[in-house]
């Protein structure tokens, strides 16, 4: 959880979520909404509130400002260790509230598609070398929700050549700019983030699956575990292996609804 941030003077008042304020003339919050890892508060600059208050969903103070006479906005920043759920964003005057809302943030990723590295070279990575292109996937991830996340890991298991072993300590998610091995990557509320694992799943060196003439069908699992939001993101696939061996196998894949 981010540390609150204190102002000398600055009193907030928890409890109340009015989105008026309490004499006319004296301005209102216009705009909350969040831009990366901040939330952004848009105001009257004629207000004649004095400080800013987010309080958490648990009904303590998350962070504070004095506001500067004549400004119109103040960015606090929100990062992804933040505890999700309702925060009520307050303009103050010593112990007067003069106007508050309350703000949902809430991460929700989705995975909205997975591709065999293999079976698209062409989207892979520049400078993604062979041995990637082979046995890695490319995954589409959609951040539904109301705050930024940050993905922690991704594994697989299943039927997979080369499952997730549970002492794997890197994200399994690759990192672009080298020579960094591994990363994990921020996803802002409504952005799509295309990535690339980095644990060679489908790696023909694999001992968990066969590729057979006739066919060798199964289901694998990827999940994506984050920062914010304690509960895996999963996703069922479908998946088959045809040919005479690992190293020269035609993989077909279908998510499972």
């Amino acid at each position: 959880m981010l540390t609150t941030i204190a102002t000398g003077g600055l009193v907030s008042v928890v409890g109340c979520a009015s989105d008026e304020s309490s004499e006319p003339g004296e301005g209102a919050l216009s705009d909350v909404h969040v831009e990366g890892t901040e939330l952004v508060v848009e105001y009257d600059a004629e207000t004649s509130a004095t400080g800013l208050a987010v309080i958490a969903p648990s009904g303590e103070a998350f962070a504070e400002r004095e506001l500067t006479p004549g400004a119109s906005q103040e960015t606090i920043p929100i990062g992804t260790s933040y505890p999700p759920g309702t925060y009520t964003v307050q303009l103050v005057d010593a112990d007067r509230v003069v106007a508050a809302v309350e703000k949902l943030l809430r991460p929700e990723l989705v995975i909205q598609d997975l591709k065999l590295g293999r079976n698209h070279p062409e989207e892979m990575y520049e400078e993604a070398e062979e041995l990637t292109i082979s046995t890695e996937v490319i995954l589409d991830v959609k951040n539904t929700g109301t705050g930024p996340e940050k993905i922690t890991q991704l594994r697989f298991s299943g039927d997979v050549p080369n499952p997730t072993p549970d002492e794997f300590s890197g994200s399994g998610i690759a990192a672009i700019e080298k020579p960094v091995r591994y990363t994990n990557p921020i996803i802002e509320p409504n952005e799509l983030l295309t990535i690339y694992s980095e644990s060679l799943p489908f790696s023909p060196s694999g001992s968990e699956v066969e590729c057979t003439s006739e066919g060798n069908s199964g289901q694998f699992r990827i999940s994506l575990s984050s920062n914010v939001v304690e509960q895996d993101t999963e996703q069922t696939y479908n998946v088959t292996y045809r040919g005479s061996s690992l190293s020269d196998c035609q993989i077909t894949i279908e998510r499972e609804t």
